[in-house]
């Protein structure tokens, strides 16, 4: 609301003045026409017309000067209220100019921040379509790894799919000789020459020195299941039930000794394995699509499914077992013992640290029954600890 200015004595008084001069103005011109107007009507009448007219002007004259004597003394008197009633209503239309502008001013505020809120959501919606367009190409990315290690893998088979070097393939045909004779029989029909590279074992042995080779490749990878770190006996015992040598004899210790040699391979491809997992995690860490740096088991158990354990983890392994006669339990426990491996490789880096928190696991697998393909099921039925 703006001020209502003061109105003094001062200023109404001279406001009365200028309108009395205004009157007395417009009178006065009014007379001297008349007076005009008679004069020329005087020359053109006679002198008697003239003396008539004059005392018409005379009587004329006097009423109109009382005449405007009285409109004079009715307009001073309403000068005063006629001025109050000129100030409150400029007063009301500033009052309602004021509020028109103040009102006008009000919305073009609201307008100019609707327009402000309307531009902030814009932006906070195109930062929320970006956000979701940039983790669903992480996962679409994710995902197309996975198919291509899945299909990279189902290449391989998977007796080799955890093989890395030339030595532990020849470790592999070493340990089936009978897959050896075969490619040394279709090396030397493809150059025709005789074949200088046959082991000595591979000539001398018999059909069932083969099978017994398979057999006791199939109870080794089994007792690895159970155990990481076998004593000395449970090599001694499965290699007398299956050759039928006692630990004494040198044939016994060759073939023992030849099976520690698999077990320190076993250790260094499971090893590995792992590592190339915790490499793979960590790429997916780094690319935002999980919330924390050091994996929750949430994040452990998914990554580290059913299938990556058979598939990769223990592939090399699983081949030896008669799968329609293992307990749900056993495979549990299994995939249990690979996702504690997992995490102990995420945290450790020396080798030795991890050969032995590795070694400590054996106490989720070693009471395991693992039946063998053969339903010898030798390694299953072993007493790991003799004392116990």
């Amino acid at each position: 609301m703006t001020k209502r200015r003061g109105v003094t004595e001062k200023d109404k008084a001279t406001k009365a003045a200028k309108t009395t001069k205004t009157i007395r103005t417009y009178v006065a011109n009014s007379s001297r026409d008349y007076n005009k107007e008679r004069d020329e009507r005087r020359e053109e009448g006679s002198e008697h017309e003239q003396d008539n007219l004059h005392g018409q002007d005379v009587d004329i004259g006097e009423g109109n000067n009382r005449q405007d004597d009285d409109i004079e003394r009715i307009i001073l008197d309403m000068l005063p209220e006629q001025e109050e009633r000129n100030i409150e209503k400029e007063r009301r239309e500033n009052e309602k100019k004021e509020m028109e502008r103040r009102d006008k001013e009000r919305r073009e505020k609201e307008r100019r921040e609707k327009e402000r809120r309307e531009k902030r959501e814009e932006r906070k919606r195109e930062e929320r379509k970006r956000e979701e367009r940039g983790i669903g190409e992480r996962k679409i990315k994710n995902k197309k790894k996975m198919k291509m290690m899945k299909a990279s893998e189902e290449e391989i088979p998977v007796q080799f799919g955890a093989m890395t070097n030339q030595l532990q393939i020849c470790n592999w045909l070493v340990l089936h000789p009978s897959v050896l004779h075969l490619a040394n029989k279709m090396l030397d029909a493809s150059t025709k020459q005789p074949s200088t590279n046959l082991p000595l074992t591979t000539s001398t042995s018999s059909p069932s020195d083969n099978d017994n080779y398979r057999l006791i490749d199939e109870e080794m990878k089994c007792l690895f299941l159970r155990t990481r770190n076998p004593p000395d006996h449970a090599f001694d015992k499965i290699t007398q039930k299956i050759f039928g040598h006692d630990a004494y004899q040198s044939v016994a210790k060759s073939i023992n000794e030849r099976y520690r040699k698999s077990f320190s391979d076993y250790r260094y491809q499971l090893k590995n394995v792992l590592s190339t997992l915790v490499k793979e995690f960590r790429q997916i860490v780094e690319s935002g699509y999980t919330e924390s740096s050091d994996p929750t088991d949430e994040e452990v158990n998914n990554f580290i499914s059913r299938e990556v354990v058979l598939k990769r983890i223990l592939s090399r392994y699983v081949s030896a077992i008669d799968f329609t006669k293992l307990s749900e339990t056993s495979l549990d426990k299994l995939i249990e013992f690979s996702r504690k491996c997992f995490k102990i490789v995420w945290v450790e880096t020396e080798s030795a640290n991890i050969k032995e928190k590795v070694k400590e696991l054996d106490v989720i697998t070693e009471d395991l029954e693992i039946p063998s393909h053969s339903g010898r099921n030798i390694a299953s039925s072993l007493k790991l600890h003799l004392f116990s």
